[in-house]
């Protein structure tokens, strides 16, 4: 059985998901691949002037260390040509903060 971590991680997760699938995009998740990112999201055509798809890393704490936590996701963003963003839920009560990590 999962630890309350995992699943806790992984329901923000899920929730970070539907979120981009309710705006009109395609949403892989990386489920327990230690991966460079949790979630992979791909822009609907409509957006062809910059189909770039996004690598999304999720932290479910009330600590992010954004220059560490990002580190590596921005290095692959970068290699690639892709968009990177670090959301956190830093508390029940505040929404999701989001860092964009290449424009």
């Amino acid at each position: 059985m999962p630890n309350k971590n995992y699943v806790k991680g992984a329901n923000f997760e899920r929730q970070v998901k539907k979120q981009y699938e309710e705006i009109g995009y395609l949403v892989v998740r990386t489920a327990g691949s230690h991966g460079v990112a949790d979630l992979v999201a791909f822009p609907p055509l409509r957006n062809v002037k910059e189909w770039n798809p996004i690598l999304i890393q999720c932290k479910n704490t009330k600590k992010v260390y954004l220059p560490d936590d990002m580190k590596e996701l921005k290095s692959i963003a970068d290699r690639y040509g892709l968009r990177a963003v670090l959301i956190s839920k830093q508390n029940k009560k505040l929404p999701l903060v989001t860092w964009i990590v290449k424009e």
